[in-house]
């Protein structure tokens, strides 16, 4: 199923890492002949007076201030060579972005998170993590620690190598058909790549059978997958190599027939934590993006931290596309 976005919004904080956003959004929005939104939220303003009591900023800076906003704005969106809308709203950044992507159907958001580490990233990077927790549409993260050097012509060159990590899961199905589309599109070589953890580390709940269409484990519970992972740790050499052949047929079936006449992916079963060996296999390949499922539909679920995805798109090197499964996808 190829999947073609209609409508992308760029997150535009007039940052020095704008234009490293304005080049994705661009380049995705010409490639799938999708319309392109701009969207700046001013964030509310608390001011303190002289006596250190803290105060709303008035009506008249606020709409100072989101008129100065739409302005930039505009002048951002006469700089790309192709039609654009362009937004101002005002709140919590995360919140006004969630709200405004699913008021008018946004496919996917493109956002750039400053990096950093500790208290840092906490509070810089906390609009983007929030807006991978909350929004239903994919989001490509755009680290600013990477260099912004390709320019929104030099679209082609923006990727040339997709990994998508996949552990057979509904949300993982979803992240390949993304990367599989992402590849047709910009001419991509794909990487498809399935971590075996260690046995004390493996966590499936019931909802996470591993149901597949095809192949050699339809009908998969948690029981096989545990005991097929024990035997990925066994120290029988031919039953590991077993398993590892299997795993990879299983992702060379994930490719549609008619998919190979422009696609031959690249297939790898890797060992470890999965986050630590899909960074490891994406910096050591080169990959310009990686492409995850996000688990969890419960407000509880959402906000769990510590979860592969989330831990790879606060390590990665190279922007990372976050989908996640909705109820319509199902």
């Amino acid at each position: 199923m190829r999947i073609i976005p209609k409508k992308i919004m760029c997150a535009v904080d007039f940052s020095e890492f704008t234009n490293l956003t304005l080049s994705y959004g661009q380049a995705l929005a010409k490639e799938f002949e999708a319309h392109l939104t701009l969207c700046h939220v001013v964030s509310d303003m608390v001011l303190m007076s002289s006596a250190g009591q803290a105060y709303i900023a008035s009506e008249k800076i606020e709409a100072e201030r989101r008129q100065d906003a739409a302005s930039r704005l505009e002048d951002i969106g006469k700089t790309l060579d192709m039609d654009c809308d362009t937004m101002v709203t005002t709140g919590h950044p995360a919140d006004e972005l969630t709200r405004i992507a699913e008021e008018t159907g946004v496919d996917m958001v493109v956002a750039a998170t400053h990096g950093g580490s500790g208290v840092k990233r906490f509070l810089v990077g906390s609009v983007t993590d929030r807006l991978v927790k909350t929004l239903s549409c994919p989001v490509l993260v755009l680290h600013g620690k990477a260099e912004p050097g390709v320019l929104p012509g030099d679209r082609k060159k923006l990727l040339n190598r997709i990994l998508v990590g996949c552990d057979f899961s509904p949300d993982s199905s979803l992240a390949f058909q993304y990367g599989l589309s992402l590849a047709q599109e910009f001419e991509t070589q794909l990487f498809l790549a399935h971590v075996v953890r260690p046995t004390e580390h493996v966590e499936f709940s019931s909802a996470d059978y591993i149901k597949v269409q095809e192949g050699d484990y339809l009908g998969w519970n948690r029981s096989d997958y545990l005991g097929l992972t024990r035997q990925a740790n066994d120290p029988d050499a031919q039953r590991h190599d077993a398993l590892r052949e299997r795993l990879e047929r299983q992702l060379a079936r994930m490719v549609p027939e008619e998919s190979r006449h422009w696609c031959t992916p690249v297939t790898a079963v890797l060992e470890g934590e999965p986050y630590q060996e899909l960074l490891t296999f994406a910096e050591k390949n080169q990959v310009d993006l990686i492409v995850l499922g996000v688990r969890g539909h419960s407000l509880l679920e959402k906000f769990l931290v510590g979860s592969t995805t989330e831990r790879v798109i606060s390590r990665s090197g190279c922007p990372v596309l976050a989908v996640r499964q909705t109820d319509t996808d199902t």
